[in-house]
């Protein structure tokens, strides 16, 4: 990752990743440190449920998928559409008023997509 050397707070804006929704999901919880198995998993730890919200969020985002909320859902363990759409609003709240959580949010996207062209907060 190339970082713009005046600020060093985001990386240089690299061409566009496409990934699909296996690899978005390997890597946020290879940055997450989590097994992919855990985070699809019914489990309700908190490190898990903060874990698959940032994954709703990065496959809301990736504008190559244009999935709707349904197949998020199915994506990630067979949850209804009402729950992605909870994660979604909850994680704005979140984000919005805890710094700590927007840096985990903006560093697993960097992580992710080598850029913050996804990122919306």
């Amino acid at each position: 990752m190339i970082l713009c050397k005046p600020c060093v707070e985001h990386p240089l804006e690299s061409p566009e990743v496409n990934l699909n929704h296996f690899e978005i999901i390997r890597k946020a919880c290879e940055y997450l440190n989590l097994k992919e198995s855990d985070v699809l998993s019914k489990c309700r730890k908190s490190e898990l449920v903060i874990a698959r919200m940032i994954i709703v969020d990065l496959l809301l985002n990736q504008e190559s998928f244009k999935y709707s909320l349904n197949r998020i859902a199915e994506i990630m363990g067979k949850r209804d559409h009402s729950t992605i759409i909870y994660n979604r609003d909850e994680l704005y709240n979140w984000v919005t008023t805890d710094e700590t959580m927007r840096t985990l949010l903006k560093n697993t996207h960097l992580h992710v997509f080598n850029s913050l062209r996804y990122f919306k907060f």
